[in-house]
């Protein structure tokens, strides 16, 4: 089967929570930091406590720790180039489907962005869909004019992956760029060889 489209996530693809960028600035605490944030999730330790244990550990304040890590939202500049690729092949259509609010995607992509980018965009808000449910998966490959089959989703979550998979398209989860541009670059050839 031939892949004609590619469709990706918005959020944890292409926009990165700031606390990201935190495993990726010091991977050599990130089982230390993983522990710390189920300490908070669980209500075991505060947001203060976190941020001054995070700032004991990687060497910056408790101040950077949440302005440049937990407060911020951060454009993944190598996806965004990715899709710039994929686009300026030709050679497939690029799609871009995401849960999100009303009006708020343009703080992190104007609309003249995504019409650069992208072939068709699909915001859960303005469907009243969103994914997993296979309905907006069907309604994407629908925008982009060709079979779910045909489609490749790229998304941070496995639950939306296997939406995807129910309504017929292959997945990738993402977890960096370079993983999901190397799986779809094998993907893509063993598909359209």
């Amino acid at each position: 089967m031939v892949v004609k489209a590619v469709i990706f996530d918005c959020f944890g693809v292409l926009i990165m929570p700031g606390r990201t960028l935190l495993y990726q600035s010091f991977p050599q605490f990130s089982t230390e930091i993983n522990d710390l944030e189920r300490q908070s999730d669980y209500g075991m330790i505060s947001r203060c406590d976190f941020n001054n244990s995070v700032s004991k550990l990687v060497g910056i304040t408790p101040e950077n720790v949440e302005s440049k890590y937990y407060d911020v939202n951060v454009r993944n500049k190598e996806a965004l180039d990715w899709i710039r690729e994929l686009k300026s092949s030709g050679n497939y259509k690029i799609g871009l489907l995401s849960n999100v609010g009303s009006g708020w995607l343009n703080d992190f992509l104007i609309e003249s962005e995504r019409s650069e980018l992208f072939d068709a965009v699909v915001l859960s808000s303005d469907v009243g869909m969103i994914k997993p449910d296979v309905e907006i998966f069907e309604l994407m490959a629908a925008r982009l004019g060709v079979d779910p089959f045909e489609c490749v989703m790229v998304d941070d979550l496995s639950s939306n992956i296997d939406g995807a998979t129910c309504a017929d398209m292959q997945g990738i989860v993402f977890s960096s760029t370079a993983q999901a541009k190397t799986e779809l670059d094998n993907m893509l050839e063993s598909t359209n060889a």
